[in-house]
């Protein structure tokens, strides 16, 4: 089978398997440059997995970069496998002995309550701290809050509908009294800009917001408080994951027990036994609105 024939057949295998547009582009970019430098997988040793590890290496790509690469790849063979192309897959003993190891420098910033606060309130443009406020109150991902409409705020009922994702089972969240009134400001401030059914929108053509905006805007108000070092460790750099860190350490400080702030982040609860009686789908139990409403720092 020709490279490209060989990929596309790959792709679409996982296509069919539910894999997302994002992560096919992924696994198509990977596998592309693996086949460019050795266009028979059937006979790639660990020498060559040695050599394509280093190639990879000289770009000074993070540890978390090269896992995904070579997780790619493993995939990739399971696929050969399954297609009596390959009989064995040579990336799992080698992720193991080069890969799997701990990555010490591999910690988000995590800051307190206080530095929060004073983020939140160093934003005049009501947009942008309704952008902040909800990823500190809701520690979605990124892509989550980036896909939100206008439809899925629900300020009568305090709560927010988050869009059906692969990695995010409970979609709704409560808003408190903090973010209510934030929201409604920014909704008045939209309905004079929107032109589109998306919830972020541009100041000029109201269209969705460009899906690095919110770490620039991060970046812009979090360095004059020192909280943000651009070039430097990832534990001096503050970015939308970050909030997601914040929300399930501060909630988790002030008490709330483990499996609902699971819920609360969306986590899976696969494998507790009593989970289907514990939560009905895209509904919160009134005692974790509570423990909700109990736990969330003020930050206004």
């Amino acid at each position: 089978m020709e490279k490209t024939e060989l990929i596309e057949a790959f792709i679409f295998d996982c296509q069919t398997r539910g894999r997302t547009k994002h992560t096919l582009e992924s696994y198509r970019g990977i596998v592309k440059e693996f086949l460019n430098l050795f266009p028979d997988p059937g006979l790639v040793n660990k020498h060559d997995l040695r050599g394509f590890l280093s190639h990879l290496q000289k770009r000074e790509l993070k540890i978390a970069t090269l896992k995904t690469c070579f997780s790619t790849l493993s995939t990739f063979y399971d696929f050969l496998i399954y297609e009596e192309m390959a009989e064995t897959n040579p990336i799992l003993p080698f992720r193991r002995r080069y890969l799997d190891k701990p990555t010490k420098n591999d910690k988000r910033q995590l800051l307190s309550v206080k530095s929060m606060k004073q983020l939140i309130g160093s934003i005049e443009p009501i947009r942008e701290q309704a952008m902040l406020l909800t990823l500190a109150k809701h520690g979605v991902r990124r892509d989550e809050y980036l896909c939100l409409k206008d439809e899925n705020i629900d300020l009568r009922r305090d709560e927010i509908i988050y869009p059906q994702k692969a990695k995010r089972n409970n979609r709704v969240l409560p808003i408190d009294d903090e973010l209510h009134e934030i929201l409604m400001e920014y909704k008045r401030w939209r309905a004079k800009h929107e032109t589109s059914q998306w919830f972020w929108v541009t100041t000029f053509g109201g269209g969705k917001i460009h899906k690095d905006y919110t770490n620039e805007v991060i970046a812009y108000y979090a360095e004059p408080l020192g909280l943000h070092e651009p070039n430097g460790p990832l534990e001096k750099r503050l970015t939308c994951h970050c909030f997601r860190k914040w929300f399930t350490h501060h909630l988790f400080a002030k008490g709330m027990d483990e499996t609902s702030i699971m819920i609360l982040r969306g986590d899976s609860l696969r494998g507790k036994a009593w989970t289907g009686s514990y939560l009905e789908p895209d509904e919160l139990t009134e005692q974790i609105k509570k423990e909700y409403s109990r736990c969330i720092p003020k930050l206004l």
